[in-house]
Formats: structure tokens, C-alpha cells, sequence
């Protein structure tokens, strides 16, 4: 890496004072500018997503890939083109930043939006480690911006149902819950390391603020995730879309333990069979839950054969009553029989906008999004803190969410908390 210069030091570790920018409230009639960091992929859905808002404008565009940004820049021909994205946060008409970077990224230039004054929207998870998550979390809280993650299905309609159903007390108190994941992540192979990089990828900010490693093919676009380095594989990506819908229901934040059950971690590569109990505490009426992850060939023994083959992907509430099967479209409450007839309560969760569109509202006008950081960092925090269980062995955590510490357990600091290379922090 380059020498740190007073210029890019303030860059990277006081943006807030480099970038002296204040957040102002916009006019009727004026439209919300965007700056979007990272445009394929994933952020090429949320670039047209945030387009698509009529109250919005694309200003600015960023990718470490030059290929991407091209790409983009076609759609978007008058925004202004970065590949860092600490130069685009210099460009003062911005109002806001959509952060689609891989997991790894996403907390550095998150932060560094928040401290600048830009309402942010950051896809799921949060951050890669839980400091991170924390800090994008109190940077959100203390800089008073507008948040959105990035897991727009719970924008959706279904959810909304689910929710209300599960608070109506239709199938009593729920004790536990099931979680599960058919996407699988880490069967893939291994090309030879120190691969040519590809001249379009500044593979140096590709890395940001990771410690320097030798390029592999597998690593950019998309098959990051694949690694723990970069992401958690089905956990990280797939726990912000279905375990959503249990912590909305069930009003959960932080877990008291976490322990993961299955599947032997490898250094490199994510595991892909894996199975994690997390136990909660009691919230106010509401009864101590645990609620099992599960991905890859595991899946809850009480699904029948048939439950297995309909519900691929999914969340099972078990009640003092009865319970409720849900994935992203549809809920269906059992046993069937007992059901008959059931009206559902009434509707007192009011339809999104859509999720982009959603924040882009709240961005002009003030307001709060439904998965704003207040609500989107705990959710976050649970996926990576099964992974640390994960990689450590198997253990069992005793969580102190206040102090962000595995209690007799100092080992796990070195995966709980984000270590940078010189020239990079928070």
C-alpha cells in the first residue's frame, strides 16, 4: 500500500472532519442525490432500485472495477465517476450513499457516509465482523441519517401477515423457532493463489482495509462469499431475509448464547452444512425463545418428507397452539384441520412503498425505514456471531451484547472484533 498521506489519513480516519458536509433538508420539488457505491451485482439491482424513485437522482457512481463503472455509466451518463469511494464522498451535492459492496467493505464505507452527513442504505449483512456492525449502528444514532439494510423482503407483504399473526396470539406463545436456508455457499474449488488480476479490478481497493493476500480468480465478482475473509457464506447472506421475519415477530435483539452444532469450519472456505442454536431472553409478556439456523443438508427433524420437498426455504414457528410455516410469499398455519375456518386478525401493519422507495421517502422527508440500523445491527450481529461459534469449533458463547465479548472466552476477540492494515479505520 501507498504511504498514508495527512490527506488520505483524514480520509480514512476522520472523514467527519475532511469531509465537513451537514445532511439539509431537501425541497418538495428538489430530488434526492445518490451516491452508489459498488454497481454490479447486487448494487446493479439497487441502482435501478433507487433510480426508479422519481424523488431521486443518480449523482455519482463508484466501483473498484472500471468494467462495472462503464457499465453503469452508460444508464447513467451526467453522474460523476469513482473508483474510490473516499473521493466520491468529497463531492458535495450528495445527499445520500447506497452501499452494495462485498461484506468486508461494507462498514468502511458506511462509517465514512454517516460521518460525512449522507443518509445511508447498506446491504445485508450490516459489516463483516460485530464491531463493525456497532459502529455503522452508533455512527447512524449519532449522526441522526436516515438507515436502510438492504433485506427487502421485509418490505413485503407476507411478512406483514406473519407478524400480525404471530402477535395476535393465533398460534399462543411461541418457544422456538426454525430457520432454514437452501442456498449453499462453499462448494467450490480452489484455483492456484497469486492469479493474474484482472486489469479492469484496483484489486488494492477491492481489499480496502483487510490485510494484503495473494489474488485468487474466485475472489471478485462473486464468489467472495464463498470465503470467510470476504463474507459467511448461507449464514451471512441468507440469515437478514428469514430470521428477519422471527426478530420482527418476536420483538428479538441479542441472544444470551449462540452455539453452533454442525459442520467442521476449514480455513479458507466457508462450511456449508451448518446447523446454530441461539437462545433469547424473555422480552416483557413474552417467553425465553431459541430459535435453530439451519443450511445445506441440515434441516429441523420435525419437518415430514413432504414439508421438506414444499418448503425448500423457510421459518417455522412452534406455539403453545399450533404453528406457522412462512417463506417469502406465502404462511400456512397447522395442524390444517384445527385451522379451519381461521380469520385472520386485521391488518395493522401498513404496506411499504417499497423498499428503495421507502427510504428515499425518508431521506426528503424525515421519518424512520422498517429496517432501519436501530433494527437491522442486533439482526446482523446474530449471523456473525455464529460464525465466530463456527470457526472457533463448535463452542458455545455466553454473549454479553453490551461489552461485545464471548464471556471465558478471549480466543473469539480475534473474530468479533474488525482488524485493518495501516491506513484504514473507522
Amino acid at each position: 500500500m501507498k504511504p498514508t498521506t495527512r490527506r488520505s489519513f483524514l480520509k480514512t480516519t476522520g472523514i467527519a472532519v475532511a469531509f465537513p458536509f451537514v445532511g439539509k433538508v431537501l425541497g418538495a420539488n428538489e430530488k434526492l442525490n445518490i451516491g452508489v457505491v459498488g454497481v454490479a451485482g447486487r448494487g446493479g439491482s439497487n441502482l435501478r432500485g433507487v433510480a426508479a424513485v422519481k424523488e431521486s437522482h443518480i449523482a455519482a457512481l463508484c466501483d473498484v472495477d472500471q468494467k462495472n463503472l462503464t457499465a453503469a455509466a452508460k444508464q447513467f451518463p451526467d453522474a460523476q465517476r469513482y473508483r474510490d469511494f473516499r473521493q466520491m464522498l468529497e463531492q458535495k451535492d450528495l445527499d445520500a450513499v447506497v452501499c452494495s459492496t462485498p461484506d468486508h467493505t461494507h462498514a468502511i464505507v458506511g462509517v465514512g457516509a454517516l460521518k460525512s452527513g449522507r443518509h445511508l442504505y447498506c446491504e445485508k449483512p450490516l459489516a463483516h465482523t460485530v464491531t463493525e456492525v456497532r459502529a455503522l449502528t452508533e455512527a447512524a444514532a449519532k449522526h441522526k441519517r436516515v438507515t436502510q439494510m438492504g433485506n427487502q423482503i421485509h418490505s413485503g407483504s407476507n411478512y406483514r401477515r406473519v407478524v400480525e399473526l404471530v402477535r395476535s396470539g393465533a398460534i399462543g406463545g411461541v418457544h422456538e423457532v426454525h430457520v432454514w436456508a437452501g442456498a449453499q455457499y462453499g462448494n467450490i474449488g480452489l484455483s492456484e493463489a497469486d492469479a493474474p488480476i484482472p486489469k479492469d479490478l484496483d484489486y488494492d481497493l477491492w481489499l480496502g482495509p483487510l490485510a494484503y493476500r495473494p489474488f485468487r480468480k474466485e475472489y471478485a465478482p462473486f464468489h467472495w462469499r464463498h470465503f470467510w475473509e470476504f463474507g459467511g457464506g448461507t449464514l451471512s447472506d441468507f440469515w437478514c431475509h428469514y430470521a428477519d421475519l422471527a426478530h420482527w415477530a418476536l420483538d428479538l435483539k441479542h441472544p444470551l448464547t449462540i452455539h453452533s452444532q454442525a459442520g467442521k469450519a476449514r480455513p479458507e472456505r466457508v462450511t456449508e452444512s451448518m446447523r446454530v442454536e441461539y437462545t433469547y431472553p424473555a422480552r416483557g409478556k413474552q417467553s425465553p425463545v431459541k430459535l435453530v439456523w439451519y443450511q445445506g443438508n441440515e434441516r429441523p427433524k420435525v419437518l415430514t418428507e413432504a414439508q421438506r420437498k414444499q418448503w425448500k426455504s423457510g421459518v417455522l414457528f412452534e406455539g403453545e397452539k399450533g404453528k406457522l410455516f412462512s417463506n417469502y410469499g406465502s404462511y400456512r398455519l397447522i395442524p390444517e384441520d384445527q385451522f379451519k375456518g381461521f380469520q385472520p386478525p386485521p391488518k395493522t401493519i401498513p404496506e411499504s412503498i417499497g423498499h428503495h422507495a421507502e427510504w428515499v421517502k425518508a431521506c426528503r422527508e424525515g421519518g424512520r425505514c422498517g429496517s432501519d440500523f436501530s433494527y437491522a445491527g442486533p439482526l446482523s450481529e446474530c449471523p456473525l456471531l455464529g460464525i465466530v461459534s463456527h470457526r472457533l469449533g463448535n463452542v458455545k458463547l455466553d454473549w454479553d451484547w453490551k461489552t461485545m465479548k464471548a464471556k471465558g472466552l478471549p480466543e473469539a476477540d480475534r473474530l468479533i472484533r474488525h482488524q485493518y492494515r495501516s491506513g484504514w479505520a473507522l
